[in-house]
C-alpha cells in the first residue's frame, strides 16, 4: 500500500501546518484533512490496472491480473529455466544449475514458510481486533520491510507481527490502545511497545501522537450515547488541549472522562465502572481526570458536582 511510503515524508502541510493527510488513491493526491490544500500529486497506484476486452465477449476488465498482495507469501516467484532449457547446457554446467535451482527452492522454502506463519498469525490478530482489510494489508507490508531489514532476528515473531498491526492501525487513523492488544493477545504491552518504537525507528515510520478525539466516537458507540453528548465531550476535549491540560497525559483518559462529564450534564448517567470498562483505564483514574477537568475547566453543573 502506497499510503505509509508517501506521507511518511511529509512532517507538515506546507499551508496550515497540519499533520494529518488523507491519501485519495483515485486521483492520485495526498491532500491536507485540515485546509484541503493538496500536497503531493502524481501519486504512483500500484493497484490493479483495468481496462475494457470488447474483443472477448465476456465482459472481462482485468488485464493484468490481482494487485500485489502483501499477506500472501510467494506473490512473485521466479524461476529460472525449466527442464528443457537445462537438457541443452553441457554436463557441467548442467550441474552447476541444478545444484543452484535446489539451494534457491531449500531457502526460498523456508522463508516462505516463516512468511506464512507470520502472516497467518496476522488474519488472527486482525481478526480478533476487528480492523478493516486496508489495515491487515498494511500491516503486512510493514511487517515484509521490518523482515528483510533482520527485525525478526532473535526476537519473536508474534511480538513482530503485533508491532506491525498496531503501526498500521496509527498509521490509517484506526484508535487501538496498547491495552487492547494486552487484553485481547495476553501480551505485556511494555513489550509491544519496543517493539513498535523499533519497527517505527528502524522503518522511517513518523507516527502523529493520538489525539483524545480519536477515541470519542469508539466509545460513545460503546456506551449508547447520543451525537449531542459527543459533541459536548468534545468541546471539553478541545478547551483541555487549549489549556495544555492533555500533556503527557493517556488520551484515553481524558476522552473517557469528558465523555463521562458530558453524560452527566445531558442525564445520560452512566456508573464509572461501565466507563472505566470501555476505555480500558482503572476508575480511580477516571475519577482523578474528571476531578481535574471539573477544576481546570470551571464546568459548573450540579450532577457533575455531586460526583
Amino acid at each position: 500500500m502506497i499510503t505509509t511510503a508517501k506521507t511518511q515524508d511529509i512532517a507538515r502541510c506546507p499551508e496550515c501546518g497540519h499533520q494529518n493527510f488523507f491519501v485519495s488513491e483515485t486521483r492520485g493526491e495526498i491532500i491536507c484533512k485540515k485546509c484541503a490544500a493538496v500536497i503531493e500529486s502524481n501519486v504512483i497506484d500500484f493497484g490493479q490496472e483495468w481496462t475494457s476486452f470488447e474483443d472477448d465477449g465476456q465482459g472481462r476488465t482485468s488485464r493484468v491480473g490481482a494487485a500485489f498482495d502483501p499477506r500472501v507469501a510467494n506473490n512473485l516467484r521466479t524461476r529460472v529455466g525449466n527442464q528443457a532449457d537445462l537438457s541443452k547446457l553441457k554436463g557441467s554446467k548442467r550441474f552447476q544449475m541444478k545444484r543452484l535451482s535446489q539451494k534457491n527452492n531449500w531457502s526460498s522454502s523456508a522463508l516462505e514458510t516463516n512468511f506464512n506463519n507470520a502472516l497467518s498469525s496476522l488474519r488472527v490478530m486482525s481478526s480478533a481486533l476487528k480492523v478493516p482489510e486496508r489495515v491487515e494489508k498494511e500491516a503486512a507490508r510493514i511487517y515484509r520491510e521490518a523482515a528483510e531489514r533482520g527485525l525478526t532476528r532473535a526476537r519473536s515473531s508474534e511480538t513482530i507481527v503485533m508491532a506491525s498491526l498496531y503501526l498500521a492501525c496509527r498509521v490509517n487513523d484506526i484508535p487501538k490502545t496498547l491495552k487492547e492488544f494486552n487484553d485481547t493477545f495476553n501480551v505485556d504491552k511494555k513489550i509491544i511497545g519496543k517493539a513498535y518504537k523499533l519497527v517505527a525507528r528502524e522503518l522511517n515510520i513518523k507516527l502523529i501522537p493520538s489525539s483524545s478525539l480519536d477515541f470519542l466516537g469508539r466509545f460513545t458507540s460503546a456506551l449508547n450515547l447520543s451525537a449531542k453528548t459527543q459533541s459536548k465531550a468534545a468541546e471539553f476535549v478541545q478547551k483541555a488541549e487549549k489549556k495544555e491540560l492533555v500533556s503527557g497525559c493517556n488520551p484515553t483518559s481524558t476522552a473517557a472522562a469528558s465523555l463521562y462529564i458530558a453524560a452527566l450534564i445531558n442525564k445520560e448517567k452512566r456508573t464509572q465502572k461501565q466507563v472505566s470498562d470501555i476505555s480500558g483505564i482503572s476508575e480511580v483514574t477516571l475519577r482523578a481526570k474528571v476531578k481535574e477537568l471539573t477544576e481546570k475547566l470551571k464546568i459548573k453543573n450540579k450532577a457533575v458536582q455531586k460526583k
